[in-house]
């Protein structure tokens, strides 16, 4: 059944999330993020949406990546939600930035394990690369890892490269399959001045 949508968008993202969790869909916060470096050239990848409130979504990474690297240079980007099971896709378009080192500590510690061992490992491995996608020696981020699991996890702290990014839309689209008799639909999203939403159908 299509949902008829109104007030803040992102109050039904963070909903649609939790709908697609209940569900027991696979990855259902993994979001599609597209940046583009400052000569327009694009990057897509897959991320792990961690919060959403009222204002926007966080996710994580380590630095320098691609992303960051765009994201300095663009804060523009797009991002997309999709739960097929669901019938419902959501694309956002807004701007993305770092936020400070405090946010980013409070995000570590809830971190599974496996993810804050990957985050040691590229700290350890990109000191000093003039490049985020160089190539390393074969094993030898296994060894890394292994290393850092070693640790005691309570040593396990946050690394310096590792970072909380937070995208800010002004603009979603939320997309609702149909059925042979019904079909589908797209809702749009802008963001007004005030702070507030105007939302309308678009052409699905």
């Amino acid at each position: 059944m299509r949902e008829d949508l109104a007030g803040n968008p992102l109050d039904a993202v963070a909903r649609w999330i939790a709908e697609a969790t209940g569900d027991g869909l696979p990855s259902p916060s993994t979001m599609t993020l597209a940046t583009a470096d400052g000569d327009g050239i694009p990057h897509a990848r897959t991320v792990l949406v961690t919060h959403v409130d009222a204002t926007g979504l966080r996710f994580h990474s380590s630095t320098p990546t691609t992303k960051t690297r765009d994201l300095a240079e663009n804060r523009h980007a797009s991002a997309v939600f999709h739960w097929p099971a669901l019938g419902r896709q959501v694309v956002l378009q807004g701007t993305a930035a770092e936020l400070d080192a405090a946010a980013s500590r409070a995000a570590f510690s809830t971190r599974p394990r496996q993810l804050q061992l990957v985050a040691w490992v590229y700290d350890a491995l990109t000191p000093g690369l003039v490049a985020p996608d160089h190539a390393v020696e074969p094993g030898v981020v296994e060894r890394t890892f292994d290393e850092a699991a070693s640790r005691d996890p309570a040593t396990v702290a946050m690394p310096p490269t590792w970072t909380t990014i937070r995208l800010v839309p002004h603009r979603l689209d939320f997309w609702q399959a149909g059925t042979e008799l019904i079909p589908p639909g797209r809702t749009r999203f802008l963001a007004e001045g005030d702070g507030g939403w105007r939302s309308f159908p678009v052409l699905p």
